[in-house]
């Protein structure tokens, strides 16, 4: 019932907004009679199927059991995105041209092309971000860049002087099911970085077990010399999916972990693993999704820590950057955290010193590196996307740091 609710509201103000949108444009346009009808019958008609797409979307997306399908569901998601947030923009800039000029005449003042001024500009903006979205769902996906930082580590063994460390995040493999060669060059530049250390940290699926599978072999083409090493995010644990019981589900999450270790990697869950060159070590701690709720808080860094060496550098793997502001920084010895979950909300702008997403609303700490008192949190912005399948101004990530003392 409260679905159906939901769902009703939601088609209410998709109606608001374009009739709304809708008014605006036949002022902007000044159609000719024929060609109104033309444009009306085209507009509403496009109205009517997106809602009907929304809703069937929406209530089939925690049904879909074929990870081949969730594309699709995602597809409706980008499309509604790509229509809706320049209408919404546009109808923004229309209602602020529009108190104007009620303004202007309460005061007896000239408004002459006033409302032509606002429409104009409000449909600029709409076509760009139009435009910004279209080729975030056609390019900005795959377009992949390789993020490279230098972290400074106290105390850091000699040894590990220059370790070069690839983090990788999010891969959400159901949104590549039907493009493995996407996944087949990520794993070429990846090995081509000639990495030390490949750290996985988490949303290695977006639900189910199922979307590993032609990506196995491809995975395990990863190659570092130090290992390779992975720990679960959130999506992982399959909740964001109807199961018909809690034993299908727990079932789905325990063949993902046979699947992530049959790709090579080494799984910590609340565990960690002593890494050694040339008789020096540091050791490596990975915990399961812990998160703000009504995220999962299955971490548990003190069992996680349990026999470590208090006198070695440790590195933390936990997927939720919320963690490392909760429960690590100034509390535990942990030289560097890293974590994924964000995605930079898969939209943002990045240019120079320049970085701004919607991301920052939810999380303190939603892309790139961060320090304070000599611990470091560095978060990924993730490889793959969730809900819109698209990314723009925010890349997809590979991560080379390099360690030095």
């Amino acid at each position: 019932m409260r679905s159906l609710i939901f769902f009703l509201l939601f088609i209410l103000f998709i109606i608001a907004m374009d009739l709304y949108a809708y008014r605006g444009i036949l002022h902007l346009a000044s159609f000719q009679p024929e060609k109104q009808r033309i444009f009306s019958v085209g507009f509403w008609a496009m109205s009517a199927l997106m809602s009907l797409a929304l809703v069937w979307a929406g209530t089939r997306f925690q049904h879909l059991r074929d990870p081949s399908r969730l594309f699709g569901a995602m597809l409706i998601v980008g499309i509604f995105l790509m229509l809706y947030v320049p209408k919404i923009t546009f109808n923004v800039v229309q209602l602020m041209g529009d108190l104007t000029l009620l303004a202007a005449r309460l005061f007896g003042l000239k408004a002459d092309g006033l409302r032509a001024y606002f429409l104009f500009s409000g449909s600029t903006v709409a076509v760009i971000l139009f435009i910004m979205f279209g080729l975030g769902m056609i390019r900005g996906r795959n377009n992949v860049k390789v993020f490279r930082e230098e972290v400074k580590i106290t105390a850091l063994p000699p040894a590990f002087n220059g370790l070069r460390i690839v983090q990788l995040s999010d891969l959400h493999l159901a949104g590549f099911y039907h493009h493995p060669e996407h996944i087949r060059k990520v794993v070429e530049r990846v090995n081509l970085l000639d990495p030390d250390l490949i750290l996985f940290t988490g949303d290695m699926v977006s639900n189910f077990s199922e979307e590993m599978d032609p990506f196995i072999g491809i995975l395990a083409g990863l190659e570092a010399r130090l290992g390779k090493y992975a720990i679960l995010g959130n999506h992982d644990y399959g909740q964001y999916y109807r199961w018909d019981s809690k034993t299908e589900e727990d079932d789905n999450l325990e063949r993902l972990k046979h699947k992530i270790r049959a790709a090579g990697f080494d799984l910590l869950l609340n565990e960690h693993r002593r890494l050694s060159l040339d008789g020096q070590s540091i050791e490596l701690v990975g915990v399961e999704n812990w998160g703000k709720p009504p995220f999962p808080q299955f971490g548990d860094l003190e069992e996680a820590m349990a026999g470590t060496d208090p006198g070695l550098v440790k590195i933390l793997m936990s997927h939720d950057p919320s963690h490392w502001d909760l429960r690590v920084r100034g509390r535990e010895p942990v030289s560097l955290t890293l974590s994924g979950h964000t995605h930079g909300m898969q939209f943002g702008i990045e240019i120079g010193n320049l970085r701004w997403s919607p991301s920052r609303w939810a999380y303190k700490n939603w892309g790139g590196l961060y320090g304070e008192n000599g611990q470091f949190l560095y978060v990924n912005r993730g490889l793959g996307f969730t809900g819109f399948p698209g990314r723009v101004g925010i890349r997809p990530e590979i991560t080379l740091i390099t360690l030095v003392p």
